[in-house]
């Protein structure tokens, strides 16, 4: 492979590593903040009940706000590992042109 054309796929890698990043750090502060929204929600639904806090707790866990909440913290965590997943081939593939350039410059120099 030519050295410029390392060169340009290295800087499109790059690009993409600070895309990617900034989407990943999105992605898991949603997740963050879903999982935590989950103990919220919780609490909220253990309110609406009397008895005992583990009858409570058995309501409030049964409650569709509850169930709508972990539905929507899995489907958070599943998009903050497919960013991370995009995030992490970028890394890799920008490790693997500096490793392609450097021996091509090596070359270079041996000719």
């Amino acid at each position: 492979m030519e050295q410029i054309m390392i060169e340009k796929k290295l800087m499109e890698a790059v690009t993409n590593i600070e895309k990617y990043g900034v989407e990943y750090a999105v992605a898991k502060g949603i997740a963050y903040q879903m999982q935590k929204m989950r103990e919220v929600v919780l609490a909220q639904e253990m309110k609406r009940h009397l008895g005992s806090n583990a009858h409570k707790e058995m309501e409030a866990k049964t409650s569709e706000n509850y169930i709508n909440q972990i539905l929507a913290a899995a489907e958070a965590i599943t998009d903050e590992q497919k960013t991370r997943a995009v995030f992490e081939r970028w890394k890799a593939q920008q490790e693997t042109l500096r490793s392609l350039l450097s021996l091509e410059k090596q070359k270079a120099k041996i000719l």
